[in-house]
Parts: C-alpha cells; sequence; structure tokens
C-alpha cells in the first residue's frame, strides 16, 4: 500500500499542497535537483553491484536487478526540491516547457520519451524481443479490448510505447543478440550430432531460417525434450571432463538448463542459445537493440537507455509470462554479425551514436578541479557512476540549495536551465537526455 493512501485525508490534502506549492516554486526557478530512484528486485538480478553503487545495505540478499531512474508509471523516481519529494511523472506534468525544454511536445500529453536504468544480471534473463511503435499500439488496445487488467502477468502489452534500447556495459558484460550469420548457424547444427535432423533440412537463406525457429519454437513438449534431453545429457558430461569458458555458447546453454528446465521439460528458450550471437562487451562498449531483435542479458552490470515503455514479448528462459506465438509475429529474421558501440570521439567522454529519436546517452568523464557545463536544451538525467560533483544553475545558488552529488547519486538538469558541475574528485558520468532539433 502507497505510503499517502494510509494518511488521514487531512494528511493527504497537505501532503499535495505542499508539492503544488513545491512544483509552482521550482517552475518559477528551475534547477538541478537530486532524484530518489527505485529498484526492482526480479530473481535474475545480481546481490552486489547496485547496492555497492547507491550504497544501500541489504542483510536479506534480496537481488537488486534494475535502478528506474525516469518518470515511467510502473516505478517512477521522485525529484528532491526543497526537502520535498515529488514524483517525477508529476512534476513533468505539472511543468512540462520548464522540465523538458526544447523536448516538450506540442498538443500531446507531455512525459519523458525515455526510461534510464542500471542493470545487474547474475542469471540469464528471458529470451525476448520488443515490439514497433504500431505493433505495440495495436497489441496495448486489443489486450484492453479483451479486459486483460493492467498488472495482469499475462499481459504483453503495459503501454503503447515502443522499446528501442541502448545497453552500455558497466562490468564485462555477457548477451545474446541477433541471429548469427546464416553460414555459423549451418556450422553450429551440423556440429551436433542430436539436432542432424534438424541441420539437414535448414535452408542458409533468411527464408529457411525464419523456417526454421518457427519450427523449433512451436514443437510439442515431448519432440523439445527429445531433441534436447540427450544434447543436453552430452554436454554436462563434457564439462564435467573439461569446463568450457564462459565466451562457449555451450556454458550458457549448460547455465539455463540448469536454471530453467524442470524433470521431463526442457525449457526451447534453450534453441535460442544456438542461433544467436554471444557477444563479450568489455566496460565502455554496447549494443543498441531495435524494434523485433530477439536478444537476452546474461550477465554483468550495465546502463540502459530506451524509449519510455515497459513492453516485452518473452519466448523462454524465464517464470514470467511466455507468448511464443506474439513473439514470432513481431521478431525479425535478418542474420549477421551484432554490431558493438563504442563512444564517439575515442577520448574518456563521448556520445552512444544510435537511429533512436527519443534518446542520446553521453559519457562524461571530469578532472578534478574540472567543469562540466549542460546548457542542452532539453531535459537529461544523469547517473554520477564515480568521483564527486557540486552542480548550480549559472545563476548564483543560496548555499544550503547547492546540490552535492556521489557515488551512485541520480540528478535531474531540467532542460529550461544551464547547469554548471565543479568537480572535486575524479568523475564518471552518464548523461541520458532527449535530443533536440
Amino acid at each position: 500500500m502507497d505510503a499517502t493512501a494510509r494518511l488521514p485525508s487531512h494528511g493527504r490534502d497537505a501532503e499535495q499542497a505542499a508539492i503544488e506549492q513545491t512544483i509552482a516554486a521550482f517552475a518559477r526557478r528551475p534547477r538541478p535537483v537530486a532524484l530518489r530512484c527505485g529498484v526492482q528486485h526480479y530473481q535474475w538480478g545480481d546481490t552486489r553491484y547496485i547496492p555497492a553503487l547507491i550504497g544501500e545495505p541489504h542483510p536479506d540478499g534480496r537481488p537488486f536487478a534494475e535502478l528506474w531512474i525516469g518518470a515511467h508509471p510502473d516505478m517512477p523516481a521522485h525529484a528532491l526540491i526543497s526537502g520535498t519529494a515529488v514524483p517525477l511523472d508529476r512534476l513533468i506534468a505539472d511543468a512540462p516547457e520548464q522540465l523538458l525544454g526544447r523536448a516538450a511536445p506540442v498538443g500531446a500529453k507531455p512525459g519523458l520519451p525515455f526510461l534510464f536504468k542500471v542493470l545487474a544480471a547474475d542469471q540469464p534473463l528471458s529470451i525476448q524481443v520488443h515490439p514497433n511503435a504500431q505493433q505495440a499500439a495495436a497489441g496495448f488496445d486489443r489486450e484492453t479490448a479483451a479486459g486483460v487488467p493492467p498488472d495482469d502477468p499475462s499481459r504483453n502489452y503495459r503501454d503503447r510505447n515502443h522499446k528501442p534500447e541502448l545497453l552500455v556495459a558497466l562490468t564485462d558484460f555477457y548477451a545474446l543478440r541477433g541471429f548469427k550469420p546464416l553460414p555459423r548457424i549451418g556450422e553450429t547444427l551440423n556440429a551436433i550430432p542430436e539436432l542432424a535432423s534438424i541441420a539437414r533440412e535448414f535452408e542458409h537463406s533468411p527464408a529457411g531460417l525464419e523456417n526454421l525457429y518457427r519450427r523449433l519454437m512451436r514443437l510439442a513438449q515431448a519432440q523439445v525434450d527429445a531433441l534436447l534431453g540427450p544434447l543436453m545429457e552430452r554436454l554436462a558430461a563434457e564439462h564435467a571432463r573439461k569446463p568450457f569458458v564462459v565466451d562457449d555458447y555451450r556454458y550458457w546453454m549448460l547455465c539455463a538448463d540448469e536454471l530453467f528446465s524442470h524433470p521431463g521439460q526442457r525449457d526451447r528458450g534453450l534453441f535460442s542459445i544456438l542461433l544467436l550471437n554471444l557477444i563479450h562487451l568489455r566496460p565502455g562498449q554496447g549494443i543498441y537493440l531495435p524494434a523485433g531483435e530477439l536478444h537476452s542479458y546474461l550477465r554483468g552490470a550495465g546502463v540502459e537507455l530506451m524509449a519510455n515503455s515497459n513492453n516485452v514479448l518473452r519466448g523462454g528462459l524465464t517464470p514470467k509470462h511466455i507468448d511464443v506465438e506474439e513473439l514470432l509475429r513481431v521478431v525479425r529474421f535478418e542474420a549477421g554479425p551484432p554490431a558493438v558501440i563504442e563512444a564517439d570521439g575515442g577520448g574518456a567522454s563521448g556520445t552512444y551514436r544510435t537511429p533512436a529519436r527519443e534518446f542520446v546517452l553521453e559519457r562524461r568523464r571530469i578532472a578534478r578541479g574540472g567543469r562540466l557545463r549542460l546548457d542542452l536544451g532539453s531535459v537529461a538525467l544523469g547517473l554520477v557512476l564515480k568521483g564527486a560533483l557540486t552542480a548550480a544553475t549559472a545563476k548564483r545558488e543560496p548555499v544550503g540549495e547547492r546540490l552535492h552529488l556521489g557515488r551512485g547519486q541520480c540528478f535531474l538538469v531540467p532542460g529550461a536551465c544551464t547547469a554548471e558541475f565543479r568537480c572535486s574528485a575524479d568523475a564518471e558520468v552518464y548523461l541520458a537526455r532527449a535530443p533536440v532539433g
């Protein structure tokens, strides 16, 4: 239950009045403010990285999977303004021009166009894909018309938005992204005697790839077990004699099988591990996931930046809702090597270039004693990965309102102000912002 709901009515009225007054004052003098962000405790999450980053003890050992830095209604951050915590979605709705700047939509409901996260995975995430804008809107309307409640676990479409996504590694990071080049898929299948019948029928063409994947994902469970059972038993025996390395897809086959298969029921998501590119990202490297790109994050920590959506279609390797047919409606059957993105400029600071229209991700490194001036014209959310900064608008701030930021802290820079950050210890900052122009 929300803490506000437990307050007597006069208490809620007083709280709402305080929030309204705070927003009105902020609109008159927009400035950088700290954000208090929520954490999603999904079971695949790591227990160490995010708690260490944000300095939060967790004696119960719960997984800290995602730190949400944004205004998505599922978990909006709170802006800390003059001692009052204001939900970020509420702040944007009430002061859109000051918050969003030139990114404010004309004639549309104002909102933050992106969602920023820190993700930390200790186990593989689901085999998944995200819809494009048309698919998301149609799917959301279809499920709404069918009477599926917004919070129903069986719902595929939580909102009407698409979800192009960028991930940049903060640690060594392993992921599956996109189908391997067709010759490599053929080589993989031919090297597995248990799948000899599948290999013989595989046609090395985009249509052949589509036929192969649709066939595997639609197999009856008994057929899935008949193909994967002997294969996984052989791999387990080989691993016992000589362990597979983490850069070998067979390592992840065994890991996922142990986590997600059950006696007499192998998880069909294992087929995807055979067919997708296995990527090892070093810190600072990234991957971009357009709509329809089949993928899974396997292990590691990174920053994620995506359109402001929570739509995920899953095809295996998860206890959550799986909808194979909906996934097959959305997935793109394009094969090829994965593209790894580096920050441009070749230096300590740079921008990660993607085709996304909703967001831009920048990495800024500032030496002690240095300054960072932001006059972006659009809203920006920041994460201090290390170091210490003091932020203020171009106008002189009262001493009590100067914003001091350290490792793991998140902040907001409104689009209608110019901010200057002064560095008191070597700092690394990730900035998510809305593009303008």
